[in-house]
């Protein structure tokens, strides 16, 4: 059975490999092969309760993922390191809430290059919907994209 020292180790194996990178996607079977490794287990797959308790590991080591482990759906996981900007973006993202909005609109705004760096006067963020730009998908024309308003 697998252990919490084998998910462990699998989460410093990851950590290792995620070194100084802000992020890093890993394979979903790369995981289960790890925990396979450490626990000599070869028939062991990473479901939603060891899905939980791996998160946990490596949140003990500063890691985080998204999405979960526990989310069987996905074939990848990005990788990324606790308290960091890729991780509050992604807590932006994933918990929206009419609190968070102006801080996103100014995240998005320093992304775009469109923020004033000077700190000589400080930018007011539109709304977050007054910041749209479609994106043209491809294989698409922009007017299949969007139907004009922009809301």
């Amino acid at each position: 059975m697998v252990n919490r020292v084998h998910l462990g180790s699998v989460a410093r194996d990851l950590k290792k490999k995620l070194g100084s990178r802000a992020f890093l996607t890993v394979q979903r079977s790369e995981v289960t092969r790890l925990v396979r490794e450490f626990s000599g287990l070869d028939s062991t797959r990473v479901k939603a309760v060891m899905g939980q308790e791996l998160e946990q590991a490596l949140l003990e080591q500063g890691v985080r993922c998204f999405p979960s482990l526990g989310d069987t759906a996905e074939d990848a996981v990005r990788l990324f390191h606790a308290g960091t900007f890729t991780g509050a973006i992604i807590d932006m993202l994933r918990h929206p809430a009419p609190e968070t909005d102006r801080e996103l609109a100014e995240t998005l705004i320093k992304l775009k290059g469109k923020w004033n760096w000077s700190g000589r006067s400080e930018p007011v963020p539109p709304e977050p919907e007054a910041d749209f730009e479609p994106v043209k998908m491809r294989g698409e024309s922009l007017s299949s994209t969007v139907s004009g308003d922009r809301r």
